[in-house]
């Protein structure tokens, strides 16, 4: 029956707190299992540090759920023999593809790992209000951030919120629909947002101005613009956070100025990004696209070419983001193939502006001029980079330089697929939708071995 149980819960993403899920297993020292007792504020906290590994997963942002981002859209491209990387670099993802299984099942790990820390503090009599709140608050961000990055990629999903650490809690629940998963995020970040502490402390550690951050994202996706404005404003006006002046220092600099939140790599705690685009190690590859490169080279090249007196103008992202190597495009943002300790900014202060700007131009009317706030903002993301800034631009004119800017600012941290299923334009960029029968990839399939262990789950149009 043991054997059994850890089957089960593995292949539904309900697995306990066990060893960090990264490339080399290893046993966090300050993590705790969950058969080990919580009994005060120093366990609990133990615990939760358990919630954040589940981050660190290969199968998360230590790699492929993060990458997966760039390379199903167009910002990365994939060499090597795995039909499972090759499916999603083609755009074409089976329901059996097996790493998409792994992917779902480390998710739903982070998510019943926060559902767990939450009863705990619950069930906990000798803790402060304070320390209950603070350690909820930052579950409830971890678990608002799992199901958005669910339901960007697989539409309506489970929605769990009571933890499974025995068989006989197994839940087998059907899929909520997209609006559902989004009130309940939202309900989450909210929810944080109230209880955690004003006080900032490391960005490896969620706090309030993430829970607020990750709302303006929310609320943008959603297309909830005035509130992703609001929240967006909130950020940059009040929170203690600053753009770094050097782009590149944002990926030097670990624990910087600029970075809300970000998941910790470390020589115990590894991932494998610095290795997965370097040509010269072992093992599949993912590389900056041609597309990619060509965007940033030609910006840096414009910027350059810029008429200025005072000014040598020149795309910082360019060389701080991609470099030849033979003849492979490697990203750089994460190069540590010696330690493999990267850590992975999960969101960050540029973001903001660009959110602050999009949502106020879709505000507006396309053919209307965008108003100062969204040039400004336009503008402060440009004049870091190192390009000249833009004068004037309709709403509509505004909103094609805003994706532009993204592309070159995010490439490698995961944004690429969602910007462009907000644009709308996925048919457009990526092909999708030659005949009606395709337009169907804009969602990934609910992998074909939770449907087998959950009878309750069905399908996505399509698969």
């Amino acid at each position: 029956m043991k054997k059994y149980t850890t089957i089960l819960l593995t292949l539904l993403g309900l697995s306990v707190f066990t060893a960090c899920e990264d490339s080399l297993d290893l046993q966090p020292t300050t993590a705790i299992d969950a058969g080990e007792a919580v009994v005060d504020y120093t366990t609990l906290s133990r615990a939760a540090l358990g919630a954040y590994s589940a981050l660190q997963s290969s199968n998360y942002y230590g790699q492929r759920y993060l990458l997966y981002q760039d390379l199903y859209s167009d910002n990365l491209s994939f060499s090597g023999t795995f039909t499972t990387d090759r499916e999603v670099a083609n755009r074409n993802i089976d329901a059996s593809n097996l790493q998409i299984s792994s992917t779902w099942a480390a998710i739903y790990t982070l998510i019943n790992r926060a559902n767990t820390v939450i009863r705990q503090a619950d069930q906990l009599d000798n803790i402060t209000t304070q320390q209950r709140d603070n350690i909820k608050g930052q579950m409830l961000v971890l678990r608002g951030l799992a199901y958005f990055d669910l339901v960007k990629v697989f539409g309506g999903v489970p929605v769990i919120q009571t933890p499974t650490t025995v068989i006989e809690e197994i839940q087998f629940e059907a899929k909520s629909t997209q609006a559902q998963v989004y009130d309940a995020i939202i309900s989450d970040l909210k929810m944080a947002e109230s209880i955690l502490p004003s006080n900032v402390g490391s960005p490896q550690v969620a706090n309030i101005w993430a829970a607020k951050a990750l709302l303006a994202r929310v609320y943008l996706q959603r297309g909830s613009n005035a509130e992703a404005a609001t929240y967006a404003s909130d950020v940059i006006m009040n929170s203690p956070y600053e753009l770094e002046a050097n782009f590149a220092d944002i990926f030097s600099n670990e624990g910087n100025s600029e970075v809300i939140l970000e998941v910790d790599f470390t020589l115990n705690d590894q991932n494998v990004l610095g290795s997965a685009s370097d040509p010269s190690t072992p093992g599949q590859k993912f590389y900056v696209s041609t597309e990619a490169y060509n965007a940033l080279q030609a910006s840096d090249a414009n910027a350059q070419n810029a008429s200025t007196p005072t000014m040598q103008y020149e795309d910082e992202r360019f060389e701080a983001t991609t470099t030849l190597q033979g003849t492979r495009r490697r990203l750089i943002k994460y190069s540590d193939i010696v330690n493999n300790a990267d850590d992975v900014p999960v969101i960050r202060l540029a973001e903001m502006y660009l959110i602050r700007a999009e949502a106020n131009a879709r505000q507006g009317i396309a053919v209307g001029a965008a108003s100062p706030q969204v040039i400004q903002d336009i503008n402060t993301i440009r004049t870091r980079a190192g390009l000249n800034p833009v004068l004037t631009l309709t709403n509509a004119a505004a909103l094609n330089e805003i994706l532009e800017q993204r592309r070159l600012e995010f490439i490698g941290e995961g944004l690429r697929f969602i910007d462009l299923k907000r644009y709308n334009i996925t048919c457009l960029e990526l092909e999708f939708c030659e005949d009606d029968n395709t337009a169907y990839r804009n969602l990934w399939p609910i992998p074909l071995q939770q449907i087998e262990v959950n009878p309750a789950l069905t399908q996505n149009p399509g698969y």
